[in-house]
């Protein structure tokens, strides 16, 4: 079959012209800005010797993150861990903020809103009462 001399006559600027148009539609649904909610598992880590956890301390935390689709797509929602470090607390209640800090994010990506955005936890002695062992603690 024969090609129609209109499709063979300027070849160069029909390939030019269909490459432009795809990376321009490879930028558009590609590179938007848009929003994905997460859920990041609490671990706690470095817990002295002789204290637990007690009560049902926060478990997860449900993460809004904003930046580029095809970064968020990238991110592994079972992955996501926020690590809480007891190095050094004494019995009693500790808090912990700013947990967005605490969790990288690719260059690009940002964390619009963080639920809960406080983890208290109560450290008791160890007894073997009601209180729950730390999470990731080996």
């Amino acid at each position: 079959m024969k090609t129609p001399a209109w499709l063979q006559e300027n070849i160069g600027l029909r390939i030019m012209a269909l490459v432009l148009a795809l990376l321009l539609w490879a930028y558009v649904t590609g590179g938007g800005e848009t929003e994905r909610v997460l859920t990041a598992r609490v671990e706690t880590m470095n817990l002295p010797a002789g204290l637990v956890v007690a009560g049902n301390p926060v478990e997860r935390v449900e993460l809004r993150l904003a930046g580029p689709r095809m970064l968020l797509a990238k991110i592994a929602a079972d992955r996501l861990t926020i690590p809480l470090d007891l190095g050094g607390v004494r019995e009693g209640s500790v808090t912990f903020a700013a947990l967005e800090t605490r969790l990288p994010m690719p260059a690009g990506v940002r964390i619009t809103r963080i639920y809960p955005s406080t983890v208290e936890l109560r450290l008791v002695r160890g007894d073997g009462g009601t209180a729950t062992p730390a999470r990731g603690e080996k």
